[in-house]
């Protein structure tokens, strides 16, 4: 099958095309953020390498143009792993895009690189009414300030089947309710060497979210603090080694290295082919996940909830993360009203209905409930059903300026515990909990 999450070609960042064109001083017009009597503005952000997100941006920004011709956006990316540290890089440099899209999570820390704050105060711009329709806005606020808007799209976890494969087995899927059900039906496949699933085992985010959001956080209510990763953002109230997340970690590694159930890789996509070609049943993924996949597949796909936990004689609800892709306006951008007059155009139904094809859900509420969503895109709103009967209170990680070493930290203590070699579970939890202390200390 082709690889549909390929790496397509995009724009270098504008810190890289300076560096490359040679040392110049930008003319008056480029300056003011105008060029051929345009008014440019550039919009960054890490999922347009996707397939699925390039066809919908580009179609944004066609449909906008014709209504706006005197506006020319430009959208500039980077693999997921680069994206971030880029982000970083070209805030700190004054080469950063007029808006940036990230997980709201990822706001403080960007918003903490310079004293003054990085991104415009959208209070100002953004009506009360608006801002109750966006599925993730309410995670769009820092120290009292609405800094970005959710105006894109979201989506949340489940695991997608393959009918056939299941049936095969004489699995049912509306039998696997519980994490042990789901394992069991998982052994069902191993019997002769094969695997149920893959599972990211490297430098990729998802070496420590997958296994964070279907098994650790149910059971402890937060990786790094207690209470869904709510305040006190101390020290002392940091939860990584509690009881329940060495547990969840230790579960983890067996169901890797005991029970042979799922095949390490290094990238998610690896994982989707690994489904696409009928070699694993099972895919953990969100609504994104439909975009990406073809229709042949599709009709030999269908989509369960993470199930419920059952730890020490009590059941947890999942609570996997909301992902909602937001975006900010950076308080260097020479024309901050012309960029927030497109990306509130991006929370119109005209607007949703094209974003609705990169295969999340579209952010604004009043379109993602209508009728002619939930009839064209089925499967998806499945998500949506899960989130309002199977799942418990969504948990994003903690939105604080520490975010980035303390998952540098996770992270480093996943690749341990979750590879070949398998470190002991407890000893890397203990670590991962004192050096988690220190940066909360400083």
């Amino acid at each position: 099958m082709k690889k549909r999450n390929r790496i397509l070609s995009v724009l270098l960042c504008a810190a890289m095309v300076a560096g490359l064109a040679g040392c110049g001083s930008k003319n008056d017009s480029e300056e003011s953020g105008e060029k051929d009597g345009k008014i440019k503005l550039t919009f960054s952000t890490s999922v347009y390498v996707e397939e699925p997100h390039q066809k919908a941006i580009d179609a944004l920004l066609e449909a906008y143009n014709k209504k706006n011709p005197d506006i020319e956006i430009e959208v500039l990316g980077a693999g997921y792993d680069g994206y971030w540290d880029n982000i970083t890089n070209e805030i700190q440099s004054g080469t950063a895009s007029d808006m940036i899209q990230v997980y709201p999570e990822n706001i403080s820390t960007y918003q903490a690189l310079k004293p003054e704050g990085t991104f415009v105060n959208l209070d100002d711009y953004m009506s009360d009414d608006l801002k109750s329709k966006l599925t993730g806005q309410d995670m769009c606020t820092v120290d009292g300030q609405t800094l970005a808007i959710s105006s894109y799209a979201w989506g949340t976890t489940g695991i997608f089947y393959r009918k056939s494969m299941l049936e095969e087995k004489g699995i049912n899927p509306d039998d696997i309710k519980t994490l042990d059900d789901f394992r069991d039906a998982c052994l069902k496949f191993t019997k002769d060497g094969g695997y149920a699933t893959g599972i990211v085992s490297g430098t990729h985010a998802f070496t420590v979210s997958e296994w964070n959001r279907l098994v650790a956080r149910p059971v402890s209510g937060g990786l790094y603090f207690p209470n869904g990763e709510s305040e006190p953002y101390t020290a002392d109230n940091v939860n990584v080694n509690c009881d329940a997340n060495v547990w969840a970690a230790q579960w983890w590694q067996d169901f890797i290295l005991k029970d042979k159930a799922a095949k390490l890789v290094t990238d998610k996509s690896d994982v989707r082919e690994m489904f696409w070609n009928g070699e694993v049943p099972f895919c953990m993924d969100g609504p994104w996940f439909v975009g990406m996949t073809s229709d042949d597949v599709l009709e030999d796909t269908g989509i369960i909830a993470q199930p419920d936990i059952v730890y020490n004689g009590e059941t947890y609800k999942p609570n996997p993360t909301n992902y909602p892709l937001v975006t900010m306006i950076n308080k260097d951008c020479k024309h901050p009203q012309e960029a927030y007059d497109f990306l509130e155009w991006m929370t119109t139904d005209e607007a949703q209905a094209i974003i609705a094809d990169c295969g999340m859900i579209p952010s604004n509420t009043d379109y993602s409930t209508s009728d002619e969503y939930i009839k064209n895109h089925e499967l998806e709103y499945k998500i949506v059903d899960f989130m309002q009967n199977n799942y418990t209170t969504l948990i994003a990680d903690p939105n604080i300026p520490q975010l980035g070493e303390i998952s540098q930290i996770m992270l480093d203590a996943c690749q341990h515990m979750f590879s070949e070699q398998g470190a002991d579970v407890k000893s890397e939890m203990d670590d991962a909990q004192s050096k988690i202390e220190e940066v909360m200390n400083k």
